[in-house]
């Protein structure tokens, strides 16, 4: 109630061993497939478009989540989501608490619509063995990759669990994918976040979050842009994403018109999705949505990165506030990585292209 009060959503983590079983006494729950990668995984595969994820539990009632055509690692191939064979037990579920604006909670009236992730457990990474060999094997045709979900790992375990991924990314990047993206999302601490961001340092090539996680990240700060560039820089990337209710904004050292498709791109999905409540292809702006100016220009140069922003499409009342993000990324990623695919297919066989 406080943080709905307070306009807040992001994820945090509670020290509440019945919270589950309350929950499912006392509220009506509706069950969906969770995580950065898969969510951004279902607005891609609603618009036709393949993308492959790791998926730890596949039993029947998390594959029942699935969308039908997102690609998981069966027997060394992709195999449709559909055609996976159900076994194993399963897991316990993360929540996800979602309010409206305007729509009172008890004594509490939220002024803007979002979505709280609550976790009663450290459910920790997908260890999926077989997506980690199959991706590896499939790089050199993938587009982009992402990663997400660090924040779900205790922090004493946080280095033996980044360094198999680590590992994998090097592999990608040998491979020659394009940007290889991590979603930041929220941490229970800075040291947290930090110590994530530390071990991936000089795996990853692109980092996004929401802006209320971005203000955090570079405490002091007064300048967007060039607080974007600077942590570019001192991260050794080649672009960081930062996006909002009513704006994204990316800082690249790749074409900056690439970028702008890329957040419109992103816009759309999310936008659609806020709309319709799910993932789906885009047909029109909802005749609703309001569009505000962004607080950069849509192009601006400073030194050696191209600073680009756009408005998106703003429901004060969306059907649904979860997973917005995650399509918003999965959109940015679709034009960065068919960017890059057509960029390496024009190179002489061997020549990699780095990708913004």
């Amino acid at each position: 109630k406080q943080r709905a009060a307070a306009g807040i959503g992001g994820e945090v983590r509670i020290e509440w061993p019945e919270g589950p079983g309350w929950l499912a006494g006392h509220v009506p729950i509706a069950y969906a497939l969770g995580g950065t990668g898969p969510q951004a995984a279902w607005s891609l595969a609603a618009i036709g478009v393949p993308a492959l994820i790791a998926l730890e539990d596949r039993s029947a009632h998390k594959l029942g989540q699935v969308h039908p055509d997102i690609l998981i690692a069966e027997n060394g191939k992709a195999v449709r989501a559909a055609e996976v064979i159900a076994r194993g037990p399963r897991q316990p579920e993360i929540f996800i608490i979602e309010y409206t604006a305007g729509q009172a909670i008890d004594d509490a009236t939220p002024k803007r619509s979002s979505r709280i992730i609550v976790r009663f457990h450290d459910p920790g990474l997908e260890h999926d063995a077989q997506f980690e060999a199959l991706s590896v094997m499939l790089a050199g045709t993938a587009g982009a990759g992402l990663i997400s979900g660090f924040n779900s790992i205790p922090y004493e375990a946080i280095d033996s669990e980044v360094a198999p991924v680590a590992c994998m990314l090097a592999k990608w990047r040998a491979a020659g994918v394009g940007p290889i993206h991590l979603e930041l999302a929220g941490y229970d601490t800075p040291r947290h976040r930090d110590r994530v961001i530390e071990r991936l340092t000089g795996f990853i090539t692109s980092i996004g979050m929401s802006h209320s996680e971005f203000l955090p990240l570079i405490a002091g700060g007064s300048d967007l842009a060039r607080d974007m560039c600077a942590l570019g820089e001192r991260l050794g990337l080649e672009r960081v994403c930062v996006h909002a209710d009513h704006w994204a904004a990316a800082a690249t050292c790749g074409d900056p018109d690439i970028e702008s498709q890329a957040l419109m791109m992103g816009c759309l999905l999310a936008g659609t999705r806020a709309s319709i409540g799910i993932p789906a292809y885009p047909k029109a702006i909802d005749a609703r949505a309001t569009f505000a100016t962004p607080p950069l220009p849509a192009l601006a140069r400073h030194g050696d990165w191209s600073v680009v922003a756009c408005a998106s499409p703003y429901l004060e009342h969306p059907a649904a506030t979860v997973g917005l993000g995650d399509s918003f990324t999965g959109g940015c990623l679709l034009m960065l990585g068919s960017a890059h695919s057509r960029l390496s297919a024009r190179k002489p066989h061997g020549e990699h292209v780095k990708a913004g």
